[in-house]
């Protein structure tokens, strides 16, 4: 199989010829990892080739629906989202302007990412949003939080617009040829979901169900935190995966066991410990484990428990990608 063929496999629940991995990459240690491969400058395909990755993160900011509020730029350019935002009452909604997605050229970036590594054999995704969460920022957790008890008109207003317009982006990007989507959009905090489940399912699941429903690709639900009370719920969205199932506060082995003939499970290798102050050798045997109990069977997808962050060990990556490599050939001996 190609590493695209690998990927769109286990997506649909069938059983590749191995393990296929992909993940977002900070671009920090993606520039530390080439240098590691002998170019800082590789491009994306023949970096990920080289990193044994099956699959490319596309990300772009014109794709991602804009959030109206403060930010921070550190030391190294890096921008940090604020807690405060500048969409506070409706009257504000008067600044809430979003991009105009049907201008001539608006997907011509995903385009000619698509003409530069279509031809890769790689599974190439693309990073968007359904809504949720570029609301909370807009409109700040203080607003938003006071806002779902006295004023959940505003929430309303300012929601269905992302709706809107991430449906027209999910269909540029669709047009431009990618393989899937990945929709980035926290839905809990460590301690159970952001929103009490009545008004989710009453306000956001709908919403997010009209937005789902007009997926042409395949899909994936990104969500940290803890999930677990409103996993059926996020179900209900109709995607084919779901990642990254944060391992502190989730049991991947239990939502395999549950759902794994519905969806494909992607993700869990620990950033929280594993990869970032970890050794070699629990890499090593963390990989292992992951692969003995999630991969038999197909529909699991190697990653980490939230991406390749600048902060994980190199030496723990390498080691990560090797163990992938050594022990996820199939037929997979459960364990």
């Amino acid at each position: 199989m190609t590493p695209r063929q690998r990927v769109m496999a286990v997506l649909n629940l069938q059983v590749p010829d191995k393990v296929p991995f992909a993940d977002w990459i900070d671009p920090g240690i993606r520039k530390t990892l080439a240098s590691h491969f002998g170019n800082p400058n590789m491009d994306d395909a023949k970096f990920h080739k080289c990193l044994g990755a099956d699959g490319i993160c596309y990300v772009e900011s014109d794709y991602l629906a804009p959030q109206f509020c403060k930010k921070l730029i550190d030391d190294k350019g890096v921008e940090h989202l604020q807690s405060e935002g500048l969409i506070k009452t409706q009257k504000d909604m008067a600044n809430f302007i979003l991009p105009d997605v049907t201008a001539p050229g608006y997907f011509d970036k995903a385009k000619q990412y698509m003409d530069q590594y279509g031809d890769s054999d790689l599974a190439i995704f693309a990073s968007m949003r359904t809504g949720m969460m570029n609301t909370i920022f807009s409109m700040g957790l203080t607003e938003f939080s006071i806002a779902l008890f006295e004023n959940i008109s505003f929430i309303e207003e300012m929601l269905d617009q992302y709706i809107e317009w991430n449906i027209k982006i999910a269909e540029g990007i669709t047009d431009a040829g990618f393989d899937f989507l990945v929709c980035y959009d926290d839905i809990a905090f460590n301690t159970g979901p952001i929103i009490p489940l009545p008004i989710f399912r009453e306000v956001f699941l709908p919403r997010m169900k009209k937005f789902a429903s007009t997926l042409k690709l395949p899909w994936v639900y990104h969500s940290c935190g803890n999930v677990g009370r409103a996993f059926d719920d996020i179900m209900e969205f109709g995607m084919n995966c779901f990642n990254p199932f944060q391992p502190d506060v989730n049991d991947i082995f239990e939502y395999k066991k549950k759902y794994g003939d519905k969806i494909c499970i992607w993700g869990n290798i620990d950033i929280g410990r594993t990869l970032t102050r970890g050794t070699v050798e629990e890499t090593i045997s963390e990989v292992k484990e992951k692969i003995a109990r999630l991969a038999p069977g197909g529909g699991y997808l190697m990653a980490t428990s939230n991406s390749i962050t600048d902060y994980c060990k190199v030496e723990n990556i390498l080691a990560m990608m090797e163990t992938k490599e050594k022990y996820g050939t199939y037929p997979i001996q459960a364990s």
